[in-house]
């Protein structure tokens, strides 16, 4: 039985502490406020830590689930001990400590929380782009979000890390796995222009609206949604390439490939497929990685740092009112 240690216990982290109960882990519990590791163990059959050191040391991989804005200090304090690491995306809200971090890990197992990479529908989509008979890839287009105040109900959102850009919250941070997603479909990103807004009443300290242009390596050029802002949920995407348009929505759970020939569908999610899969299988694979260090992460910490760079990219355009160049890439 694996020890693994959460660090944080609010919703996310509070999801992997369940997963990872399920999973026949032994879980352990950390959290910042030690005066609430009681309600942690009242909870969940867990054991709890008011010291971070002493509970790195005591387990055989981290999960890193805090809010955004401490992910990168105890990720450094993981790899100090030499544990396995997990960390939630984003991989951090700026870029202090990265490249320190980025050493530190050399050689070390890492594994950003960008669960989407799971799906099956995007699975089947990132094969297809890699079909020669597809055709070449054009553009896409993508979007996600939701209301803040309707995503955690019975919870203040304005307590949460997701309202104040600060701690790592903010539409464009919140939602990077469309980010991360345009990267792993389309390869680097070049250049980003973007526009990030507070559109809404919220009672948030950040975007609640961003829109990105992104200009890939390959010359393929996309655009990015991602809001707080909607009145229903949304997470979509559409992708060009010369010879079919394929559009998937992930409240249907169906990939659709449009050609003159007609509509396909190219993937349908399994019958009964909830959105907890996606992090239990995200889970599950970093478990197996733990015994067998040569299996590929799903998404790695070069992918959480390139996702990164465009995030920040995308904030400097903002404020700066142009487009901005993707440091390092040419």
């Amino acid at each position: 039985m694996k020890r693994v240690l959460v660090c944080g216990a609010g919703s996310v982290g509070r999801r992997h502490i369940s997963n990872l109960t399920a999973l026949g882990a032994e879980v352990y519990v950390w959290r910042a406020r030690a005066d609430r590791l009681a309600e942690i163990a009242l909870e969940f059959p867990v054991q709890t830590h008011a010291d971070l050191p002493m509970a790195i040391a005591n387990v055989d991989a981290v999960v890193v689930a805090t809010a955004s804005d401490r992910h990168v200090t105890v990720a450094q304090e993981v790899l100090k001990a030499g544990k396995p690491l997990f960390i939630e995306k984003p991989l951090s809200h700026s870029w202090t400590g990265v490249d320190a971090l980025v050493r530190m890990a050399i050689g070390k197992l890492v594994e950003i929380g960008c669960q989407f990479r799971a799906h099956p529908n995007l699975v089947s989509l990132e094969r297809l782009f890699r079909q020669p008979d597809e055709g070449r890839l054009l553009t896409y287009r993508m979007a996600m979000g939701q209301r803040l105040d309707a995503w955690r109900p019975g919870q203040d959102y304005r307590q949460s890390y997701s309202a104040d850009a600060a701690r790592g919250g903010g539409a464009m941070m919140d939602l990077i796995h469309l980010i991360d997603l345009a990267l792993w479909f389309f390869g680097p990103v070049a250049a980003v222009s973007a526009v990030l807004s507070k559109m809404t009443d919220l009672e948030i300290h950040g975007d609640d609206v961003a829109n990105l242009l992104l200009t890939h390596e390959s010359g393929v050029t996309g655009q990015i949604q991602l809001d707080m802002a909607s009145p229903v949920h949304r997470c979509e995407v559409e992708a060009m390439t010369s010879t079919a348009i394929y559009r998937w929505s992930n409240s249907e759970g169906v990939l659709r490939r449009h050609s003159p020939n007609g509509e396909a569908i190219a993937d349908r999610q399994p019958e009964g497929f909830q959105r907890n899969d996606l992090f239990l299988a995200h889970m599950r694979h970093f478990l197996k990685r733990l015994d067998d260090p040569e299996l590929p992460p799903l998404c790695s910490l070069h992918d959480g740092v390139a996702a990164l760079r465009v995030a920040l990219a995308a904030r400097e355009s903002d404020q700066q009112r142009r487009q901005v160049r993707i440091q390092g890439v040419t």
